[in-house]
């Protein structure tokens, strides 16, 4: 039985190359931990992940053993933690069980958004993995401060590209599906399958309030059972209001004024990654769709709308209520202080702080792409009603302006192609990197 949301204290961590007791590449932490969080805390499954200099990392579980004596009333108690990692660990993490991944960001700018999103993603226990293709250089560096924070991860999504072709070839980013997508989603969900309980698959304004448990381990747990591989949330657009400067962020203020809409989005799916192997956007096609939980006592808050209008900061506070209801809260008072005090405490750091208000929404290239999106496909497929079979869902021939003002971080790679061969050539890449030198572009 695992209880609320609890709180542990590292004192110290070592590595041992080759310890005569402990093993070979051995890591041994001294570790105060709630009794709180679950029954019985020697059998609670932690998972270390060390990486090394050359970014190889390798995932093994812990053991925990408690040093206190017997029916001890005191809460919190001294555990030792011993795991095996790779060898000559550069860096060790505590996998989150619960991954989000992020469909792939281009133009990102909407930094208020990725805001609201990584502090409820902090206070439910998710670990967010980011794919960007480009993003405005401002926020992007901002998210490299939560990345070192271990909040997130920040990942490549390069372009497809074929450096060394004699035949003749269609361009894979023009012709394949919102960019890869299914891809980026089925990659993140590799990458975790093996050490995350859940793995989640949502866009950057897709967010998800546990309203009938603590965080999104308890959630996710109370729903899934052995016949369901999956459990898939309906969304509900809002609208919520504009933060100019960041100095000026408020859950509390966001969520009093928030507007909830009566239209809906297609959902997105929650999965054990022990019974998925690869997904598309919204679900896999492998798997019976019978399989399926469909959850409606909860909604995904789907951003839909920044408005025009500045952050109210001093509306009265209001807490939203569930849509189609009068009483039920979207969210809970505490959980709305907590986030506050998640931000302010982050906001009071210097470096966070010095970075963070350089970031501006100019909603110069939202726009652009909405529009492009429109006519590309929402269109054609929602009003003139063509199907799959007649259009291509691509938005790759969107014409970006580059702006002085605006500068990305992009992210790039080493191209390489394999030998001619029959039927099938194939290509990839080699060293990503982040670039300054490409500009604002898909």
């Amino acid at each position: 039985m695992r209880f609320d949301h609890t709180h542990a204290y590292i004192t110290s961590a070592y590595y041992y190359r080759n310890s005569k007791s402990l093993g070979e590449n051995a890591v041994a932490m001294v570790v105060v931990m709630s009794q709180k969080t679950c029954k019985d805390l020697e059998k609670y499954e932690m998972t270390i992940v060390g990486t090394n200099e050359y970014n190889n990392s390798m995932t093994s579980k812990a053991s925990l053993k408690i040093e206190t004596a017997e029916e001890m009333s005191c809460e919190y108690v001294m555990i030792f933690v011993q795991a095996q990692t790779i060898m000559n660990p550069k860096r060790l993490e505590i996998e989150s069980l619960v991954i989000i991944c992020i469909a792939p960001q281009f133009v990102a700018e909407k930094w208020q958004v990725f805001l609201m999103n990584i502090h409820v993603a902090r206070r439910y226990g998710g670990h967010m993995h980011f794919y960007i293709t480009s993003m405005v250089e401002e926020l992007f560096n901002t998210l490299k401060i939560y990345e070192s924070r271990g909040s997130l991860t920040l990942d490549y999504w390069i372009r497809m590209k074929f450096q060394e072709t004699t035949s003749p070839y269609a361009d894979p980013m023009r012709n394949v599906e919102w960019r890869n997508q299914a891809g980026a989603q089925t990659d993140c969900l590799l990458q975790y399958k093996e050490v995350a309980e859940f793995v989640a698959f949502f866009d950057i304004d897709d967010i998800l309030i546990p309203r009938s448990s603590q965080n999104y381990h308890q959630e996710f747990s109370s729903h899934f059972n052995p016949s369901f591989h999956s459990i898939f949330y309906n969304k509900r657009d809002v609208a919520v209001q504009k933060v100019k400067n960041v100095k000026d962020f408020s859950f509390r203020q966001l969520f009093s004024t928030m507007k909830i809409r009566k239209e809906e989005g297609y959902g997105k799916s929650i999965v054990n990654p022990l019974k998925y192997n690869s997904t598309w956007i919204h679900h896999s096609f492998q798997l019976p769709r019978d399989k399926i939980l469909k959850i409606f006592n909860t909604e995904i808050i789907h951003v839909k709308d920044i408005l025009i209008v500045e952050l109210d900061l001093n509306a009265p506070f209001k807490l939203p209520k569930v849509f189609g209801t009068e009483s039920e809260p979207l969210i809970r008072e505490t959980d709305l202080q907590s986030l506050d005090i998640d931000f302010q405490n982050l906001f009071e750091d210097t470096g966070y702080r010095e970075t963070a208000v350089q970031m501006v929404d100019h909603d110069f290239y939202s726009p652009i792409v909405f529009k492009c999106y429109n006519e590309s496909f929402y269109h054609p497929f929602f009003v003139e009603h063509k199907h799959f079979k007649d259009i291509c869902p691509n938005a790759d021939n969107c014409e970006l302006p580059q702006r002085e003002d605006i500068k990305c971080i992009h992210s790039d790679a080493e191209y390489i192609s394999g030998p001619e061969m029959y039927p099938i050539t194939f290509h990839y890449a080699i060293r990503p990197y982040w670039s300054k030198e490409i500009g604002c572009y898909q």
